[in-house]
């Protein structure tokens, strides 16, 4: 089943976007320069495969095919019979390691020396492909029952790194601007993690001067946690929208729920959002953006020690495509065709 698994996983094409696709009234307009036709949600061009790829997760050089909509569950299937083989033969290993060191009294002549030899050689290799692949394995998982792929997991490290910064929030005022005809509102947090709501003042109307005459475009009452990724349906949901049901798990046929090219959108999202933006909220031309820095004073009044490292981090000001996560990763490291993939995105603001 490993390499049947394995077959199905080179050769399942991963989904791309149809050629008649139009986005919709409140979504980004995303071209494909290559592939001259637009990107559904979620759909990213890659650039060894050559062409765009729905819910594109990465692209894998061990199977050298994309991991997307359509071979996501075929690709979690060739990782979990890796895992069951590779288990299975370091249990056989480890048992005949055993009856060499019960037998370690016998003359070394009744032992084959060359069974020895692989044993000692396929042992470690076997322990690091199981904990490798493992690894791997456990990370896709969480990230379906995030339902979200490895690019939109790097997106919202993005986010997160770069909440506070004044470009961060310049788009995004820019963006709601554009597609609402108005200003943003004034945002409210749904947690506790923000300034003591005591020490705030109750004048609306001085704290929206305060703003005006202040360089700091960031909401004062509003957090990285109030913000709701749009595609997460609960874990059950995402697992069966991506994998489909589990008594069809094993079936290497089985396809995922969804038709991955309208994404379902989560019942959270459409009551509790406060951005009304599509995802990512800041992804409208991200062209080189002059904002005024906050002064020292202002850094000075910030008692948030978290707002305040993230504020200083220069990587919070970086257009996407230059961002790296902590591990260094931009989306080129996923696959992404930075060329056909840029971030001058514009928004729907009525159907095409």
């Amino acid at each position: 089943m490993i390499w049947v698994s394995y077959f199905m996983a080179i050769m399942k094409s991963p989904g791309t976007s149809p050629s008649n696709y139009k986005p919709s009234s409140g979504q980004w307009k995303r071209y494909c320069k290559k592939c001259n036709k637009y990107k559904p949600p979620r759909t990213h061009h890659c650039k060894s495969c050559n062409q765009c790829i729905l819910y594109m997760d990465h692209h894998c050089p061990w199977t050298m095919n994309c991991v997307g909509f359509e071979n996501l569950p075929n690709f979690m299937r060739f990782l979990g019979w890796v895992i069951w083989g590779t288990s299975y033969l370091f249990i056989q290993l480890v048992k005949r390691i055993i009856s060499y060191y019960q037998q370690s009294d016998l003359p070394i002549y009744l032992i084959r020396k060359s069974e020895m030899i692989g044993v000692i050689f396929f042992t470690p290799l076997d322990l690091f492909v199981l904990i490798s692949i493992s690894l791997l394995f456990i990370r896709c998982f969480i990230n379906i029952c995030k339902g979200m792929t490895q690019i939109e997991i790097w997106e919202w490290e993005r986010i997160d790194n770069q909440f506070y910064s004044n470009r961060f929030w310049y788009q995004i005022r820019s963006n709601y601007r554009k597609l609402h005809n108005k200003e943003l509102p004034e945002l409210t947090t749904w947690t506790n993690n923000t300034i003591e709501l005591d020490n705030m003042d109750n004048n609306e109307e001085e704290e929206q001067e305060e703003q005006e005459e202040s360089n700091n475009l960031v909401p004062k009452n509003f957090t990285i946690d109030d913000i709701i990724f749009p595609y997460d349906l609960g874990i059950w949901s995402n697992i069966i929208q991506a994998l489909n049901y589990p008594w069809v798990w094993l079936w290497p046929f089985s396809k995922p729920l969804n038709n991955g090219i309208s994404p379902k959108i989560s019942q959270d999202y459409k009551e509790d959002d406060q951005l009304n933006l599509p995802w990512p909220p800041d992804g409208n031309n991200q062209e080189e953006i002059s904002v005024n820095a906050l002064n020292d004073d202002e850094l000075r009044n910030i008692k948030n020690y978290k707002e305040l490292r993230k504020r200083l981090d220069p990587k919070s000001d970086l257009k996407r495509n230059d961002w790296t996560n902590d591990y260094g990763e931009n989306l080129n490291d996923f696959g992404v065709d930075i060329d056909a993939d840029d971030d001058n995105y514009e928004l729907v603001t009525r159907s095409i």
